[in-house]
């Protein structure tokens, strides 16, 4: 069996898959990209932080795809206290079907080969991979790319799934905008404008709650979400969580079902203990996104850490080929596998310098975010709370809520900012 060679064959055509084969294909290697449903949507709001906008500018050189630039986010406390924070800079949403895509017609524009269809299987020989995919297609690889999402078959194969304490579930309506309806506020008040209120993402905190709602404006679209640590509540309580928040946010009604979209999907939230031992790479693979387990803890947001991995793997690969075709001309397909193992090596601590700690402390402070006391008070209610009286702790949420707090230095700098106001 011969079937189509390759080098480098990436399982999942998402933000991460997608723009590893654009960045490995505008370099001239051989990537081939796999996914039965192309560009697709999901649960996620679609937020796009800002640290992701200026190293990925190419998210919004192109106004074909829409989206929507947010300078204003609504936070609610378990104690129904609120702050809105207005952003210095903004963050994009995209409907989730138009950011991927937006990443894999630039894979495919960059030469990457695109096969819609899923891999139903695959096995490593000596010297290369061998994948079968749904539609009956031989492929051979040299190296392998996992990046299919918090479900990755491929993961399942090269490491195992994640445990139960390393996943959130979330769940997610979307709601068609109607221009003839009057829109509502956040307390039920009829307001001027027509649906939404107003381009502002809402995010309320519940009480004894491991997670949060959102409300997020897309083209077209209210976006809406529930996300918390899987097993902590049933499917059943937190669909009637989501659904109680939907019709508090349009006065105390749902909107009709024709208008209302339903997605579920589970999200890698990596227990404290999973990250000293997270296993990313092996031999001639390596995983990326959400697939290798890179989502904030606390949040769940991923879309950053999909672009960031995939951009510091393909500065792996690329890496190594640079090396080789300055000693003596050789192309990308004689890339021996002990230069992939320096590349997956170089991997591995490349993203681990560049998030991996942080993420990992996020990890460590995700139960006293949550449930955790501050000033005698819930900690979302204190800091939203504290947030309402002094600039320098709004300037701390706001920083924190476009992914550009660290989590080693959050609580020190809440701290600092909260003793001003006394």
């Amino acid at each position: 069996m011969q079937g189509r060679s390759t080098e480098i064959a990436v399982i999942g055509a998402g933000p991460a898959g997608a723009h590893l084969a654009s960045r490995l294909a505008a370099e001239g290697r051989d990537v081939v990209l796999f996914d039965p449903k192309g560009a697709w949507e999901k649960p996620c709001g679609g937020g796009v932080p800002t640290r992701a906008i200026r190293e990925f500018a190419f998210i919004l050189e192109n106004s074909i795809y829409p989206r929507k630039l947010v300078r204003r986010i609504t936070l609610i406390s378990p104690l129904d206290r609120r702050v809105t924070l207005n952003l210095e800079e903004p963050f994009a949403v995209f409907s989730r079907e138009v950011l991927n895509r937006l990443v894999l017609d630039r894979a495919v524009e960059a030469g990457a080969e695109f096969v819609r269809e899923g891999v139903i299987g695959f096995s490593r020989g000596r010297e290369d991979w061998v994948l079968s995919t749904s539609g009956g297609k031989k492929f051979r690889a040299k190296f392998l790319v996992g990046a299919d999402g918090a479900a990755s078959p491929a993961r399942r194969r090269l490491v195992g799934i994640f445990p139960k304490q390393d996943l959130a579930l979330a769940f997610g309506y979307n709601v068609t905008v109607d221009h003839s309806q009057t829109a509502y506020g956040l307390n039920g008040d009829a307001a001027s404008q027509h649906e939404p209120v107003a381009d502002e993402v809402v995010i309320r905190f519940p009480r004894e709650f491991t997670g949060y709602l959102w409300a997020f404006p897309r083209p077209g679209v209210m976006n809406f979400g529930v996300a918390s640590k899987l097993g902590e509540r049933t499917s059943d309580e937190l669909r009637e969580i989501l659904m109680e928040f939907v019709r508090g946010y349009y006065g105390g009604r749902m909107p009709g079902s024709e208008r209302m979209n339903f997605f579920g999907a589970k999200i890698p939230t990596l227990d404290v203990a999973s990250w000293k031992d997270l296993k990313t790479t092996g031999e001639r693979w390596a995983l990326i996104g959400d697939a290798a387990g890179f989502a904030d803890p606390i949040t769940g947001e991923g879309i950053y850490y999909a672009f960031k991995s995939a951009d510091l793997l393909a500065d792996s690969l690329i890496g190594s080929i640079k090396i080789r075709d300055r000693r003596n001309g050789s192309c990308a397909c004689d890339v021996s596998p002990r230069e992939y193992e320096r590349a997956t090596a170089s991997y591995d601590v490349a993203w681990r310098n560049a998030f991996g700690r942080d993420l990992e402390h996020a990890s460590f402070r995700l139960p006293h975010f949550y449930h955790g006391q501050f000033f005698g008070r819930i900690f979302t209610d204190a800091m939203i709370f504290l947030a309402r009286h002094h600039r320098g702790v709004r300037t701390i949420l706001s920083r924190a809520l476009v992914g550009e707090q660290s989590y080693l230095t959050l609580r020190r700098d809440l701290l600092r900012r909260a003793w001003r106001v006394f």
